[in-house]
């Protein structure tokens, strides 16, 4: 079995990319109505683009990591992902694999800091400013 992108223009689902396939070929078609925009999307000043692929990342780690909550914190225009988890060891790679993922199919870098809940206690207790950026920074996922 094969996958293959496609849009759908005047009724019709178009290949997006030149494809070999004999004339009858028969499949089926799993699409993502993409028209619902998460509760987050108004609340972060970044561009469409960006909001997208994180969107698409947010989709992706959730079904590979287990985490606590996806926060965004937003500077001059640009944004910084924190993933908070309680083990920061096991969900590094997989979280990283998905930022890579979104930016191989979307061209948007994800800035990705991954943190566990230990540490982020301790940014709190010592009055670590990074710890004020990530609680005030919205929540995506």
């Amino acid at each position: 079995m094969e996958s293959l992108k496609v849009v759908f223009k005047n009724g019709v689902f178009v290949p997006v990319e030149p494809v070999s396939i004999p004339e009858g070929t028969e499949g089926i078609v799993v699409y993502s109505a993409r028209s619902e925009v998460p509760r987050w999307w108004e609340l972060l000043g970044i561009d469409d683009e960006k909001k997208g692929a994180l969107r698409s990342f947010v989709e992706g780690v959730r079904r590979r990591v287990e985490y606590r909550e996806i926060k965004v914190v937003e500077e001059d225009g640009e944004f910084e992902v924190f993933l908070l988890t309680e083990d920061e060891g096991r969900a590094l790679k997989p979280a990283m694999e998905e930022a890579l993922r979104v930016y191989e199919e979307t061209g948007v870098y994800i800035p990705l800091q991954v943190i566990s809940e230990r540490r982020l206690r301790r940014w709190r207790e010592m009055g670590n400013p990074v710890y004020e950026r990530i609680e005030g920074g919205i929540s995506v996922g």
